[in-house]
């Protein structure tokens, strides 16, 4: 239920409702629509002969969400004892859903309109003019608070998100989401220490993709046991943040998503241990992975060569990472849950020199075969132009070794390259080289999901059903 607030004071919604007796009994989320426009006092008794109206209508009402929308000009809300007293009607005994806080006037808009601690979702931009309004909101509903999102364009004060101007810091008892995104060119401002808190003890999502602004670990401190996604750029403070911090370096214990944004290759190479250490840890625990950067595969894959431990990846997906036919195919042995994949097969391997193409692909193939792959669909990512003939070999090892494989993406260049890619793995399918090795039942169709060709697998052609892409 959508509720315009200037319809009420206006006396527009009082006029159309007052004799209707409809009800809804099973409402339970009303959204309030708020505008800065002055609202004059002869009004106020359109909002105090609302409320009976509200009180019918809507009976069940548990949660609210607000929404303040900017007008034209500069007028200014006025936060009158009629309004007041409708808020206090609508939040008795109701929990506030979230707020967007975009700019001074709606963040003032909180700070008069919304109790304290009240506040389950806030998703806020901070800039420059309204960025201690911002952190004044963030603290004062810190134990109701349990999804934060701030949208920066302002590198200054981000300690005040939790520190208030005494230097105490607030607890977030509740809060299970925190997004950070860093919008702004310049570097954020260094965040002291800020030891001896636990201020985020709940938090199962963190996702920071730039440069750590903390200095400590106050951000993973006290939750090891609730995080379960985690998005991070590995720079030169979070690699200090993990050096020093042992409980960091072991990793969230229940950790099963995880993003590594980016990592330079100065910093992989200072930092090979820490790195290693990190990844062992906490890679066998994880279902979903995404790196960016031949560096991060390059331990990715020294990690599964050297580990003999069971890993549970179900997803992994690889950007700008070169990996050989060869060292996909130990990938694939080393991780047989995989099911969705994402990368690109660059060339064939090294270990390709010293023998034909034919034998190579059937080494490859009596290594997989025996497993009891689960990998269901491949996307090729094409950081770089990748020659049709190792495209569609990948195609057909995977596809003669991965029972499960029905899909295989790739990036539309042009029509006329789809055609060759798809023609070439026919070719092969039927090829003497390769025949014995393809199940003669396996049938291969070609269609488009922009940006994407797909070629479909199947063992039935009344099976070549169009794929999803999520």
């Amino acid at each position: 239920m959508k509720l315009d607030y200037q319809s009420i004071v206006n006396g527009s919604a009082v006029h159309r409702l007052k004799d209707s007796w409809v009800q809804f009994p099973n409402a339970r989320f009303l959204e309030i629509e708020f505008q800065h426009t002055e609202h004059k006092a002869e009004n106020a008794s359109n909002v105090t002969m609302f409320i009976p109206i509200m009180q019918h209508m809507l009976p069940a009402i548990t949660k609210v969400y607000m929404t303040v929308s900017e007008t034209k000009g500069h007028a200014q809300c006025v936060y009158d004892t009629s309004l007041q007293k409708l808020l206090e009607h609508v939040c008795l005994g109701r929990q506030w859903v979230s707020m967007e806080a975009t700019s001074v006037k709606q963040t003032h808009t909180i700070e008069h309109l919304v109790p304290a601690n009240s506040l389950t979702r806030l998703f806020c931009q901070w800039k420059h003019d309204n960025h201690q309004l911002v952190a004044q909101a963030i603290r004062a509903n810190a134990t109701s608070l349990q999804y934060l999102v701030i949208f920066i364009f302002s590198p200054t004060n981000i300690s005040s998100i939790i520190l208030d101007p005494t230097n105490r810091a607030s607890i977030f008892p509740n809060l299970s989401i925190l997004s950070l995104s860093k919008l702004c060119n310049e570097e954020l401002e260094t965040v002291p220490c800020i030891p001896d808190v636990v201020p985020f003890p709940r938090l199962t999502a963190l996702e920071m993709g730039f440069t750590c602004p903390f200095s400590d670990d106050v951000l993973l401190r006290g939750n090891h046991g609730t995080l379960n996604e985690l998005i991070i750029r590995l720079d030169y403070r979070t690699m200090h943040i993990l050096s020093t911090y042992q409980s960091t370096l072991r990793g969230p214990s229940r950790l099963s998503y995880l993003v590594i944004v980016k990592t330079d290759l100065e910093i992989s190479k200072q930092y090979a241990h820490t790195i290693h250490t990190f990844m062992s840890n906490i890679i066998p625990q994880l279902k979903k992975l995404f790196i960016n950067g031949q560096n991060i595969l390059e331990h990715l894959l020294d990690l599964l060569t050297h580990n003999p431990v069971y890993y549970k990846l179900q997803r992994l997906v690889m950007f700008s990472c070169e990996i050989p036919l060869v060292q996909l195919a130990t990938l694939l042995q080393k991780i047989p849950t995989l099911k969705r994949l994402t990368c690109d097969v660059t060339s064939l391997g090294h270990e390709a020199s010293g023998m034909g193409l034919a034998p190579l692909i059937r080494s490859l193939h009596a290594q997989l075969k025996p497993l009891k792959l689960h990998l269901g669909e491949w996307t090729i990512a094409c950081g770089r132009a990748v020659s049709v003939d190792i495209t569609a070999l990948s195609i057909i090892l995977l596809a003669s070794t991965c029972p499960h494989l029905k899909s295989v993406y790739y990036p539309v260049q042009s029509e006329d390259e789809s055609l060759k890619v798809f023609s070439r793995v026919c070719m092969l399918q039927q090829s003497g080289e390769f025949r014995d090795l393809v199940d003669s039942n396996m049938y291969f169709s070609l269609t488009t999901i922009s940006p994407y060709s797909v070629i479909r697998i199947s063992t039935s052609v009344f099976n070549l059903n169009l794929p999803k892409l999520y």
